[in-house]
């Protein structure tokens, strides 16, 4: 029986529910509110001033003029001949704004409000200070003198105020860094892998040393002191994070450093706000942080660029960052970022398991935020654009909501967070696909294959075992003959909601190649499926089973059953019935009707005795295969007299025995067999043949041993078989011979061997067939008083491995008597295959 599954649909590679999602990611990529190309031939510095609405950028050495903008970054103006514009720094009014001329070596003060320089204070020629700070009063600066570097100031209060060197603010390599926060000024100047850091206390306006070191820094672009003057901050592109340092001593912090986006990430630019918000950027982006909390509140890059380094100023409003950045192209511009402290959150949503129509379905979500997260906040539910209702936040994160949807379709949700005080809002969408769900139904087992039973098992799946079935689920069953391609209706089976299982019998009530198909007929979740399983029906191979009865009586009636089984069988079936016996070579034939349940009578009149053989042949059909059974009947036959004699009981060895075998009456056959079994040997045919008119048959054969005669007569038609047997005795050979005599002489016909009276004769007596180690004796007589007389007989003489014994003779008193010796071999009851036997007599004389 061969089994195969087969489709004879397409499966359909849509599983219901599979959606396409677009997650809300709030984090990854912030936009600016105002993006605006900067007119910059370089970039130094930037100072915002919010009273005025007005951003300025200085563009370093080499430049003529500072870039005054709106707060969108949009161009004002340029305040020119300010040469080499590099550090700038507004007055705590805001009313002044303090640039360092590096190229016109001076500090310059610029009317905030009206955007002309209004004072200009030389700081020596080749100064080329960098950068300017206010604090304490007075305005500081960093720039060269004598070929070091070195830190000056500006009482701008004075009656005549004049930039003023500060030799006792220790010593520069190259002019130094300034910041300031908390009337505290930081100073910094690279010192290869390291920085010299100073800070200095400037309340009373005079600077006073707080500290003075190396530090873990490098080529920094950015310094910052924090507004309550404890923390300095450095940003160098060679470090791996951005640095923190207590101003009071400069020993690292806590937290000591703060992620950049680590290997690589190049922190070039700092600035912290008034409410302790820390905002750094490299080349792996902008982070912000709350004070001393290391985990970032933000990260994000910006499209027009990478922020530059001394980029990042906060407005005054608390909330907006202002960053200049630069593109590949050399290009730089203004990004106004005016919620840039508010914690990214991120909405994602997962599809369904599955979604099918006239069935809710569940799309669930969840919010990420590096801050608290908003709890039950509710967030918006759309479909297609119409409002659901809407979903709530859980304390994990997560949340969910259902639908369901009558038809099958594309259904775009979108689900919308629109954050609060301290989270960015977010949103995300999901295309979920309600489809009816593809079903596949295939034959999973064979029970039976037989033309009276077919039952077949199978199973109803929905893809990936989603979804359900419903009580009273059936599936259509059909039987199509692949050989006359006719296809027989079935009707419909249950299908088992639990197991999803279905049961099919059937009795094609032939045999042959089939296919059944399954088809399902789908319903409002599932898809129609349909499939078949092939099989082959073979025949059924019937047992036939005959009771003919061991024996018979010749000539009378005899009648026996069988049976045929994996019945039915249809009305006119036969059997064969065939007889063999002894006289029909060629079988006798005829039918016998098989019934419906199988059943068979044999009946007949057997003539001939002996065995009847009975071959009961059925040549099958298109259900059952061909069928053979044999039963012998051993028929009566009368009785006949066999008997074998031989010619005499007992025979020498050598000699001829006649067998004559006699043979009573028989009917048609008169051949008898003789065969011969000589002990230890095989069973031999002497002679077969008809008897006589007198009913014998004679042979003969040579006997050598113990040796069992047995005739045998066949039988025939009527006479049953017959054995007689005959069994002989047959003597050994003994060779006997005297040693040790000089002549020989006569007497009355008999040759005597003559012996010296001194000589002791020998014997030897050499049995045939060999007979090692039986027993051979010796007996002497002696002639006197006119007759033989025995002197004595030996002992056991054992037969050597030649089958001889020796013996020797003593004679006293002997001369001139006679004296005659022979020996007998005495088989004992290990040897069967000959009987005792003596030897013939030796006669000798003894003499002078």
């Amino acid at each position: 029986m061969r089994l195969k599954q087969v489709s004879l649909v397409a499966t359909l590679t849509l599983v219901a529910g599979l959606t396409t999602a677009s997650v809300g990611l709030a984090g990854s990529a912030v936009y600016a509110d105002d993006t605006a190309a900067l007119p910059l031939s370089g970039y130094a510095h930037l100072v915002v001033d919010p009273a005025h609405q007005h951003v300025f950028v200085s563009q370093g050495a080499g430049s003529t003029g500072i870039v005054v903008t709106d707060l969108s970054g949009t161009p004002i103006t340029t305040v020119a001949g300010e040469q080499g514009a590099t550090g700038l720094a507004l007055s705590p009014d805001g009313g002044t704004l303090y640039a360092a001329l590096a190229d016109g070596g001076a500090i310059a003060a610029i009317d905030t409000a009206t955007l002309t320089e209004t004072a200009r204070w030389s700081t020596g020629a080749g100064s080329s200070p960098v950068s300017v700070a206010v604090a304490g009063g007075r305005v500081w600066y960093g720039y060269t003198a004598d070929g070091k570097g070195g830190i000056g100031s500006v009482d701008p209060s004075a009656p005549a105020p004049a930039a003023i060197p500060q030799p006792a603010l220790s010593q520069w390599t190259t002019a130094p860094l300034l910041a300031t926060g908390g009337e505290v000024i930081a100073a910094e100047e690279p010192q290869g892998n390291l920085s010299h850091v100073a800070t200095f206390g400037v309340a009373s306006g005079t600077a006073s040393v707080k500290a003075d070191t190396l530090v873990h820094g490098g080529t920094a672009t950015g310094l910052a002191v924090t507004g309550d003057g404890t923390r300095v901050l450095l940003a160098a592109p060679q470090q791996l994070a951005l640095r923190a340092y207590r101003s009071t001593d400069l020993a690292s912090a806590d937290p000591a450093a703060y992620f950049t986006g680590g290997s690589g990430s190049a922190p070039g630019s700092v600035v912290v706000d008034t409410d302790g918000t820390v905002a750094v950027a490299g080349a792996s982006g902008l982070y912000l942080y709350a004070g001393t909390n290391t985990l970032a509140e933000n990260h994000f890059t910006l499209p027009s660029g990478t922020v530059v380094p001394d980029g990042l100023e906060w407005g005054a409003d608390g909330t907006t960052l202002y960053a200049v950045t630069k593109d590949s192209s050399g290009a730089y511009s203004l990004n106004v970022l005016g919620a840039a402290k508010l914690t990214d959150s991120e909405l994602a949503l997962r599809h369904p398991q599955y979604a099918v129509p006239t069935e809710r379905y569940t799309v669930s979500g969840s919010l990420s935020s590096r801050g608290l997260l908003p709890a039950g906040a509710a967030l918006k539910v759309t479909r297609d654009g119409t409002a659901l209702p809407d979903t709530t936040l859980g304390a994990d994160g997560t949340f969910t909501f259902t639908d369901l949807r009558p038809d099958e379709g594309a259904y775009t949700y979108q689900v919308a967070y629109a954050g609060d005080a301290t989270h960015r809002p977010a949103a995300a969408s999901l295309v979920v696909h309600v489809a009816k769900l593809p079903t596949d139904v295939v034959g999973t087992d064979i029970t039976s294959a037989n033309p009276g039973s077919v039952v077949l098992t199978g199973r109803l799946m929905a893809q990936l075992g989603l979804g359900t079935f419903p009580q009273g689920t059936t599936v259509q069953v059909a039987r199509r003959d692949e050989t006359t391609q006719q296809t027989v209706p079935l009707g419909s089976v249950p299908v088992d909601p639990a197991t999803l299982g279905f049961t099919v019998a059937d009795a094609p009530g032939v045999a042959g190649s089939f296919m059944y198909v399954f088809t399902y007929a789908g319903d409002a979740t599932h898809q129609p499926s349909e499939s078949g399983m092939s099989l082959v029906v073979a025949p059924y191979a019937p047992a036939l089973t005959l009771s003919a009865p061991a024996t018979a009586v010749r000539g009378a009636a005899l009648s026996f059953g069988g049976k045929l089984g994996d019945g039915p069988y249809a009305a006119g079936r036969t059997v064969t019935v065939s007889r063999k016996d002894a006289a029909h070579s060629t079988p006798v034939t005829w039918t016998a009707p098989v019934a419906a349940d199988g059943t068979i009578t044999v009946k007949d009149t057997p003539d001939i005795g002996g065995a009847n053989t009975y071959t009961v042949t059925y040549p099958g059909d298109a259900s059952h295969k061909a069928a053979t059974a044999v039963a012998t009947v051993q028929v009566s036959r009368a009785a006949t007299a066999l008997t074998v004699t031989s010619s005499a009981p007992s025979y020498a060895y050598g000699a001829t025995a006649t067998l004559t075998a006699h043979l009573g009456t028989t009917y048609n056959g008169r051949t008898v067999s003789i065969h011969a079994t000589p002990y230890g040997g095989a069973k031999t045919l002497l002679t077969t043949g008809t008897v006589d008119a007198y009913g014998n048959l004679k042979t003969t054969y040579k006997v050598t041993r113990n040796t069992t005669f047995t005739a045998s007569f066949a039988g025939d038609y009527r006479y049953a078989p017959a054995t007689a047997t005959r069994a002989v005795n047959g003597y050994v050979k003994i060779a006997t011979a005297l040693g040790g005599y000089y002549t020989s002489t006569t007497y009355s016909g008999i040759t005597y061997r003559v012996f010296h009276k001194t000589v002791k004769p020998t014997v030897t007596a050499t049995v045939t067939p060999n007979k090692a180690g039986q027993c051979e004796r010796f007996e002497v007589q002696r002639y006197y008083s006119g007759a033989w007389h025995t002197l004595t007989t030996s002992g056991c003489y054992a037969l050597s491995s030649t089958g001889s014994a020796k013996a020797q003779l003593s004679l006293t008193n002997a001369l001139n008597q006679k004296f005659r010796i022979r020996s007998k071999y005495e088989r004992s009851t290990k040897d069967l295959s000959n009987v005792s036997t003596w030897g013939g007599w030796l006669y000798l004389v003894v003499r002078t």
